[in-house]
């Protein structure tokens, strides 16, 4: 029996080295970075989906008559693993599922890609252990026959701060308090039903502080809201010459990076109300309400003095971004925002997770056209995206979906469903950027982005959809009668030089 120290992942690996595992399919990502990195001398399989990954292995350990490993990241992709999970138990094979999660600490709260791991597979395994860091590891239970789940508790491998471990006092302050004890408040709006949009708006329009909409609230491109909103997703907690000292969260669980942020801050006063009963976060006061009926007559008496230097500052930075669109035409995020210009009045536009929810929200138009958004962001997993879209489409609405290209390749069997679609317009957009760029400069290795140099015209063609390939550039939308797939190919170098760019813009602003 071994204690598992800082260095959990290392540990983990050099004792089932030592019980004669010399196979590991790694699907990398973000969570799972630490085992990734400290097997990449030993030359293990990779593979950018978890669910080939795992039949993989299962076929390698029939093959070679020794267990097999399979790791990967945290929330949707450990559920991916199940079917060859079951497959190897009723055929007793040894198939070892390594799942990176989120620390124990954010179980139960909805936070971004956290889920209940813990005995996921229930009787399909010989073994469960729950691992985190200086708890003994004893494998002495699993009889090297039939499948073992290892749950590896790890954190943020990018966060530079010990973690924070927050006590929260549950729902003692109300929102009348929380107005009342903070002086510079920042609201942040995620995913909200069309019916609480009304409720909600009046309501930022009454408190009067700076909001940040995300797409998917429905109410980013409201005019009657545009004097309080903070446009720019990044550095929301800097706040120009506005030291957020709180954040009231409203609807669904944030996509922005700040709410990651928070939970290594105990400077700032955090209040979520939903009607999702996940609070989202380790800490803060959450509330589980109707939100229509919540904030309709809500009233807020206070000012916010410094507020109008951050607004203006934003407005700033948002001309600036638009000659940034201009002299990088076809970088990522300038495409995305010619994209949404062409666009037509009062489409359904599904985001993809990973990189165009975030793009769309940074360097989508602010114009008014009325778009239904919408997105999966539960568990923020990237699979099911393609499918889940279709299932989405409404017939009286042009139906786009924006997803990024390791997104489609997770769920090329979607398009099946397409023939008992009739006169439901569709159209997949796929950006195609050779990877999973979200990762570039998050690690050294470029294993993380799963590389390729693969073109979505066979897909297209296999389930007879029309194509188009808008290499750097956004064409004109012209009516299509039959299901069809768009191409955008972005300029990498392009979209490096904007993202540089733009951190100056920011760097000079902060």
């Amino acid at each position: 029996m071994q204690t598992l120290k800082t260095n959990i992942a290392s540990l983990i690996i050099e004792a089932l080295m030592q019980m004669g595992i010399e196979d590991f399919v790694v699907c990398p990502g973000s969570r799972n970075a630490s085992f990734v990195k400290y097997l990449e001398g030993s030359k293990p399989y990779y593979l950018y989906e978890e669910r080939s990954a795992a039949f993989f292995a299962l076929g390698l350990s029939r093959r070679t008559k020794k267990p097999v490993a399979v790791i990967t990241t945290s929330g949707t992709a450990a559920a991916e693993l199940l079917p060859a999970v079951m497959e190897a138990h009723y055929t007793n094979v040894p198939l070892i599922l390594i799942t990176a999660d989120r620390p124990r600490r954010f179980r139960g709260t909805g936070a971004p890609q956290s889920c209940e791991q813990v005995n996921l597979y229930g009787p399909y395994v010989s073994l469960s252990l729950d691992l985190s860091a200086h708890e003994p590891l004893d494998l002495s239970g699993w009889d090297q026959k039939s499948p073992l789940h290892l749950n590896v508790c790890l954190e943020d491998p990018n966060s530079k701060n010990e973690p924070l471990i927050h006590h929260s006092n549950n729902n003692t302050t109300t929102l009348d308090q929380f107005f009342e004890t903070v002086l510079n408040p920042l609201i942040v709006v995620g995913t909200l039903e069309t019916c609480e949009r009304e409720s909600v708006s009046n309501f930022l329009l009454e408190v009067g502080c700076p909001i940040y909409l995300e797409g998917v609230s429905g109410l980013r491109e409201n005019n009657s809201l545009k004097h309080l909103q903070i446009k720019n997703p990044n550095g929301l907690l800097q706040g120009y010459e506005y030291p957020v000292d709180g954040v009231l969260r409203i609807g669904g669980v944030p996509t922005n990076r700040l709410w990651r942020d928070l939970e290594e801050t105990d400077q700032i006063q955090v209040f979520s109300i939903s009607n999702l009963p996940f609070k989202g976060l380790t800490y803060g006061q959450f509330l589980h309400t109707n939100l229509e009926l919540f904030f309709t007559g809500y009233e807020v008496k206070k000012e916010f003095p410094l507020a109008k230097k951050w607004l203006d500052q934003d407005t700033n930075f948002q001309n600036q971004l638009q000659n940034l669109y201009a002299t990088e035409p076809s970088a990522s995020q300038s495409l995305i925002h010619a994209l949404s210009k062409k666009l037509p009045l009062k489409a359904h536009i599904y985001l993809g997770n990973s990189l165009p929810i975030r793009e769309w929200d940074l360097a989508s138009t602010f114009e008014d056209k009325q778009f239904q958004i919408s997105a999966s962001r539960g568990v923020n997993g990237i699979d099911g995206q393609m499918s889940t879209f279709f299932g989405l489409c409404n017939k009286a609405k042009e139906n786009f979906a924006i997803l990024g290209d390791l997104t489609t390749l997770y769920d090329m069997a979607a398009p099946w469903i397409l023939t008992q679609m009739n006169d439901v317009s569709v159209t997949v957009i796929v950006i195609n950027n050779g990877g999973g760029k979200i990762f570039n400069g998050m690690f050294a290795s470029d294993v993380f982005q799963n590389k390729h140099n693969l073109n979505f015209k066979p897909l297209a063609d296999m389930w007879n959809m029309e194509y188009e390939l808008w290499d750097r550039q956004i064409k004109d939308l012209k009516p299509s009668n039959k299901p069809r797939l768009i191409e955008i190919i972005p300029d990498n170098q392009a979209t490096d030089r904007f993202h540089k760019k733009m951190r100056s813009m920011l760097d000079i602003i902060c």
